[in-house]
């Protein structure tokens, strides 16, 4: 049995967590901290918490009381603390995007912070469990992904690494609800901004477009080019990718098909659909990746990827990362 801490447990994806974990057979413990709500009961942030826990004041937590450690919290928290946790006996999971790149240039660039650990950037893991999940399993420091590229990435990784398609042609029109913003810009109003609307934002300097071109140049061993287009719907939650590449031969529907059934054949959580598009309402609260393909003329290839953007596009990735960290059944307390 293990005893976990959620630093940032109020927030979106910290609520999340909290509900996958109230039940997970191999946790006897779980502390809530929060760096500005410390002494509230977590269930006053949602209605559907059962616990009465109180929340514990962040400046009091003793690492080493815990087997692992999620912060749900905003970027850079987790660079600021590692001083302070490097030593100990925790494992680590971040949330947010203080150590998803390799490169600390690209990482400063994009999010407009002087990085105070560089020089572990290039050995945290990156968590893309159906990849990465070897690596996983020994880590100290998992990075969980961002909510856009873990669709992507999944998406895509198949067809570069077998190199089936144009690596200099990728479109990944992309729409998430507006749970991604955070509750401090749906309390700020986007809520109403975005009632009957549909907003795109941030093409070209999305901070996710460094992170899943550094990906899928792993898979490739190229450069590979994308044009990544973000977008928020009038939902709120889900993720759909809609991704437009070119083939470099001409494949048959059922070969696509069958070539990511082999790739991920041993990953739960990955649902290749044969003849259906692929919507969000099919994901909604369960830890799928769900993919369709569409097959046009002159080599043209549709890939519809949708995700739960708070469960495996963050909470429900973390947990999948946790049990694989811990030695538990990877796919404990989270739905296919």
């Amino acid at each position: 049995m293990s005893t976990i801490a959620i630093v940032g447990a109020t927030g979106f994806t910290g609520i999340e967590l909290v509900k996958l974990l109230e039940n997970h057979p191999k946790i006897n413990q779980i502390d809530l901290f929060s760096f500005s709500n410390a002494g509230k009961k977590i269930k006053d942030f949602s209605n559907d918490i059962e616990t009465e826990d109180i929340l514990k004041d962040f400046a009091t937590i003793n690492y080493n009381d815990y087997s692992l450690v999620f912060f749900a919290c905003p970027n850079g928290t987790v660079m600021n603390a590692y001083s302070d946790f490097k030593n100990s006996k925790t494992k680590v999971i971040d949330l947010a995007a203080d150590y998803r790149l390799d490169n600390e240039e690209v990482w400063e660039k994009y999010y407009g912070l002087k990085h105070k650990s560089p020089e572990i950037l290039s050995e945290i893991v990156y968590g893309l469990t159906e990849l990465n999940r070897n690596k996983i399993k020994d880590a100290k420091i998992v990075a969980n992904p961002g909510c856009y590229p873990t669709a992507a990435i999944i998406s895509l990784f198949p067809l570069l690494k077998e190199k089936l398609i144009n690596e200099n042609s990728i479109i990944i029109d992309a729409k998430s609800g507006y749970s991604g913003a955070g509750r401090n810009k749906i309390e700020a109003g986007l809520d109403k901004k975005i009632n009957n609307n549909f907003i795109p934002y941030n093409f070209y300097k999305h901070r996710h477009k460094p992170e899943i071109s550094q990906e899928l140049n792993k898979a490739s061993g190229n450069d590979v080019k994308i044009t990544f287009s973000p977008h928020i719907l009038p939902i709120y939650r889900g993720i759909l990718e809609t991704i437009y590449v070119d083939l470099n031969d001409d494949m048959l529907h059922v070969e696509i098909i069958n070539l990511y059934n082999e790739f991920y054949k041993t990953d739960s959580f990955v649902k290749v659909s044969e003849s259906e598009f692929s919507e969000i309402k099919n994901v909604i609260n369960t830890n799928n990746v769900n993919l369709s393909f569409h097959v046009g003329q002159d080599k043209k290839l549709t890939i519809v990827a949708v995700i739960d953007n708070l469960i495996k596009g963050a909470a429900g990735q973390a947990v999948q990362n946790m049990n694989v960290m811990m030695g538990f059944e990877e796919t404990t307390s989270l739905i296919k």
